[in-house]
Formats: structure tokens, C-alpha cells, sequence
């Protein structure tokens, strides 16, 4: 047989199938997770820890299933003149254009792919510095962190107030405990946004399966509620590799998802805020 031909056939089975893995089946769906017939629940995707080479895949995945999203970034992780400044400090014979430097490459093409989140129309946040507890931290430290995520993330930012996520939620979960925390993002004119649901999808005992379809859709539908619900594309310890188990999925979740959620944008929960 013609391997064009070949090639072409193949192809098409495949496309076939995928088309027959991500068929949905929401009476079923509805049934399982106990969720109204007659009600779809609104939600905004959110993501965390980014962004990571696979950020890509949920993009990919957002644009095909027309969803907005929001992106909260660790601002280290597109701080290029910082990456290159260390690769010439380790290796003084480094070009100066870095492109001897891998870290400083990979650098590039995370920013480029956070730059492609953006135009995609989708909202980006700080997810501050680095992925730190704040509230322990000494004040000076933390407010330079604050700071210094603005300055790296003023290319890519996408709100005035723009917007920050604590990582772990240190100092909103405990704001009644230590209130300078919040207070600090108040003085520098962010506007803090937290989440209603969890994916839980950080939780490696929740990577294999539907579990983490099942967080969100048990949160929902038990719940009777939407709202902002927190997934991650990145992993904070890992500065180009994403949450795999999160980027290879989420185009399949998200089709499930519908069957019980009406997909929103962020200002449908949040106010006060102008997209720039």
C-alpha cells in the first residue's frame, strides 16, 4: 500500500478515536456526582505555579474549548536578565547573549508561552517572587518580593489593580492572624484573589484516574455552588517541567466539566478591577 495513504488512513483512525475519548456522556456524568439536571453551575478555571513548557497544552486546550482562564506566575520563572546574570557569574565565558546559557534559553520560551496566554485574551496575575510562606517571612524581604514580581511581570500583567495570588494562600487563609500580609498587598495597590474550589491536583495521590475531575465536580455539584477553583499548569520547585498529570488531562476534564458548569470569566467573581 501507498505510505501516503497509509499515513493518511491512520491519521483518520485516530482522529476517530480521540473524538470517541473525549465524547462525554452527561446524563452519566450528573448522575455520579449527584449534580442538578436542569442547572449548570458557574466557574472560572485558575492556574498556579506557571509557567512551564506544557503551559502550552492548556492553552491549546482553553482556545479549542473556548474557556477563559486566569494564569497567577511566579515571577522568577520569566526573569530572564536575572537567569543570564547568574550563568555569567558561574561561566564568565558566556556569550553575552545568552544563547550558551540553557536556563536562560528556557527562560525565553517560558516568557514567550506566558506572552501566548495573554494574547490569548487571558487574565494574568502575580503568584508573587518565589513560592514562599510570606506570612513568617521578615516584612522587608516579603515586600521586596511583592515588588520585585510587579517590576518582572509588568510586560505580562493584564488588570489594574493587577491581580496576585498568595502562594499556599499564606496570608489570606490566616489574614485574622496576620493581617500585614494582605495589608502589604493593599498598600501596593494589588488586588488579591483566592479561590472557592481546589483541584487538589498538586496531590500526587490524585494523579492517576478521574480523581481530580471528581474534586471539582463532588465540590460543585455537593456544594450547589461555582466559583474560582484552583488547578496548577506548574510545579513551584520546577522551573521549566509543568504539572504533567494537570497538562496532559485538562482537554479531557474540561468537556466532562461542562456537563455541570457554565465556564465564566474571572470578572464574574471579581470586580474592581480594569483589564488594560
Amino acid at each position: 500500500m501507498n505510505t501516503t495513504w497509509l499515513k493518511y488512513f491512520t491519521g483518520m483512525g485516530l482522529l476517530v478515536f480521540s473524538g470517541l475519548v473525549q465524547a462525554v456522556d452527561c446524563n452519566a456524568i450528573k448522575a455520579k456526582y449527584s449534580c442538578p439536571a436542569d442547572t449548570k453551575f458557574p466557574l472560572h478555571l485558575s492556574f498556579d505555579d506557571g509557567p512551564a513548557l506544557q503551559t502550552t497544552d492548556v492553552l491549546d486546550a482553553l482556545r479549542r474549548e473556548k474557556v477563559p482562564a486566569t494564569f497567577f506566575v511566579l515571577a522568577e520563572k520569566v526573569d530572564c536578565g536575572r537567569i543570564l546574570q547568574q550563568c555569567t557569574k558561574a561561566d564568565p565565558a558566556t556569550a553575552s547573549d545568552g544563547s550558551q546559557c540553557v536556563e536562560y534559553r528556557q527562560c525565553q520560551l517560558r516568557s514567550i508561552i506566558l506572552n501566548k496566554a495573554k494574547q490569548d485574551g487571558h487574565m494574568i496575575g502575580s503568584h508573587s517572587y518565589s513560592h514562599l510562606r510570606y506570612s513568617g517571612l521578615d516584612l522587608a524581604l516579603m515586600t521586596n518580593h511583592f515588588q520585585a514580581s510587579r517590576r518582572v511581570l509588568a510586560p505580562y500583567l493584564t488588570t489594574e489593580p493587577p491581580l496576585f495570588r498568595l502562594p499556599y494562600g499564606d496570608g489570606w487563609f490566616n489574614r485574622k492572624e496576620k493581617p500585614h500580609v494582605m495589608q502589604a498587598l493593599k498598600d501596593m495597590n494589588f488586588l488579591h484573589v483566592d479561590w472557592q474550589l481546589s483541584a487538589f491536583d498538586w496531590d500526587t495521590k490524585n494523579q492517576e484516574g478521574d480523581k481530580i475531575l471528581d474534586n471539582v465536580l463532588t465540590q460543585v455539584c455537593s456544594r450547589k455552588n461555582g466559583g474560582i477553583v484552583l488547578f496548577h499548569d506548574g510545579v513551584d520547585n520546577q522551573m521549566h517541567q509543568g504539572r504533567l498529570f494537570t497538562t496532559s488531562n485538562i482537554a479531557k476534564w474540561i468537556p466532562a466539566m461542562r456537563c455541570a458548569v457554565d465556564f465564566k470569566p474571572l470578572d464574574h467573581f471579581l470586580k474592581g478591577y480594569e483589564v488594560k
